[in-house]
């Protein structure tokens, strides 16, 4: 396969867009069926938004094992190609990465060691960088600098595939207001460029796009213990973005390197409910902005040309409310909200209308009885038995639980942004969101109040607006059509666990 899709997701914002692109990719918004190779880069090894990202990664992956068709969802394989933390484990501080003892105490060195920490406060030069850069982006980029070698993992091995693959593409997420993002965003992708083959003009082959994330969330004041520690603030936001954006434009960082930069914010700011200075703690809500990010890279990915005289704009039609027609079109034919659409409805239908029949009968091999498309569609046609095979039934249950991630991540989406979001049936969300306790709220009891309610649901209306329409596809609608799907069975050249899944997205459609 030719890897012409690569990812960097730098700090906590890019690993939250990096986990807004694995969910839409799930969709199908590729042109085709090319893999796609992530690779992390954070100083905070723990960062909460980070391990959510490689959760769900691993999550997609297992995923799947299940076979869905070349066409349609989950068609692109996603590859994690490692982590690149550029803080080394016996170099917690910018003191240590920099060696500024052995600079100040050598005397041919001494004016350089001087001139290091006039430039930096004793703050910044002794803090722990375990919880990365802390909107700092003078020590990230000086780190990066310092550390980033091409012959080190996992660089080592991606820039031959990369170079070995004329179509290649290489894509960041970062953002510009805080201390990863805005060092990484230029100094990886210059170090990268420098690195790759050239053409005879001496232009670099690869492609390199990025979208650099602007300000759009805000967190409550540190509390009184970390008060005094070094950490990002709120009311520094913007000015670190009008100064990172200058920086950039004044010495002409990205122009050279991207094919294609794309900036998306927001106004009015989200409100974060919880102060954290990393680890696992920084874990945020979801974003609609993060979304805006990911669609930018299907832009870029799905694009042959690109204009670099071009200044495309985007924004909402109405000021307090966002709907699919809000959201660019980065599909080659068209289909966004089509295969949005297809996407969520199958995820809802397969995890409400199908895999408790299937849990049911892994554990009890008599209760296949009274489901007919299983027998026909698994069973028979599939030649997948799930009493005895409990492998493909734990596949079964991983997309049950991706389902769940899915609409829990959308959940967040809904609900962080200070605007009305209107794409998704906030009800079939609320039920997967998950308590502080990480017990799912809501889902054991609703089996228990409520167990027809997602039965009786028109499935059409999981995706917004809600229209009148004559046909209906609730559960039993969308039961019988499953059962009566062998009729379409020659038509199909799928097999095993793709004839299933292949008919639950044909009947979603």
């Amino acid at each position: 396969f030719p890897y012409t899709t690569l990812f960097r997701s730098i700090g906590g914002t890019g690993a939250r867009c990096m986990e807004a692109f694995v969910h839409l990719t799930g969709a199908g918004l590729l042109k085709d069926n090319q893999p796609i190779k992530l690779v992390y880069v954070d100083a905070d090894v723990s960062c909460g938004n980070l391990l959510r990202a490689q959760q769900t990664v691993d999550l997609y992956e297992k995923v799947r094992k299940l076979r869905f068709g070349d066409e349609g969802i989950f068609k692109n394989e996603i590859i994690s190609s490692g982590f690149w933390c550029p803080v080394e484990k016996n170099c917690n501080t910018l003191d240590e990465v920099l060696q500024s003892t052995a600079l100040i105490n050598k005397k041919d060195t001494k004016p350089l060691g001087m001139l290091y920490e006039s430039l930096f406060t004793k703050q910044e030069r002794t803090t722990n960088l375990d919880k990365g850069f802390r909107g700092h982006p003078a020590i990230g980029a000086a780190v990066m600098t310092e550390k980033m070698n091409m012959d080190d993992e996992p660089w080592k091995t991606l820039l031959p595939q990369i170079n070995a693959d004329k179509d290649a593409k290489i894509f960041l997420f970062a953002s510009v207001f805080g201390g990863t993002g805005a060092a990484g965003f230029p100094t990886i992708a210059r170090l990268l460029k420098d690195a790759l083959h050239k053409d005879a003009g001496g232009n670099c082959v690869t492609n390199i796009g990025g979208a650099l994330v602007l300000p759009y969330f805000q967190f409550p004041p540190a509390d009184d213990e970390n008060r005094d520690a070094m950490q990002a603030k709120v009311d520094e936001f913007m000015l670190n973005t009008k100064s990172a954006l200058d920086y950039y434009n004044e010495n002409n960082l990205l122009g050279p390197v991207f094919t294609s930069v794309y900036m998306v914010g927001d106004n009015d700011l989200a409100e974060v409910k919880k102060f954290s200075l990393g680890s696992k703690a920084q874990e945020n809500e979801a974003n609609i902005v993060e979304m805006y990010a990911a669609l930018a890279a299907f832009d870029f990915f799905n694009k042959n040309e690109y204009d670099r005289g071009s200044v495309p704009m985007i924004g909402r039609k109405e000021e307090d409310c966002i709907t699919w027609d809000d959201l660019p079109d980065v599909c080659v034919d068209g289909r966004l909200k089509d295969k949005m659409a297809t996407y969520i409805r199958f995820l809802y239908a397969y995890r409400w209308n199908v895999l408790e029949s299937l849990e049911k009968i892994a554990q009890d091999e008599s209760y296949d009885k009274y489901v007919a498309w299983y027998k026909d569609l698994v069973k028979k046609a599939g030649g997948i038995d799930v009493y005895h095979d409990k492998a493909m039934m734990e596949h079964f249950k991983d997309l049950g639980e991706y389902a769940e991630r899915f609409f829990a991540w959308m959940y967040d989406i809904i609900n962080s942004s200070p605007c009305s979001i209107k794409l998704v049936n906030q009800d079939v969300c609320s039920a997967c969101v998950y308590d502080s306790d990480d017990n799912k709220k809501g889902l054991f009891s609703f089996w228990k109040k409520e167990k027809q309610k997602f039965f009786k649901l028109d499935i059409y209306q999981v995706v917004l607006p809600i229209t009148e329409r004559k046909d209906k596809l609730d559960g039993k609608t969308f039961w019988q059509s499953l059962c009566n799907y062998t009729k379409q069975m020659k038509k199909t050249e799928a097999t095993g666990s793709e004839i299933l899944m292949q008919a639950i997205q044909n009947i979603c459609k």
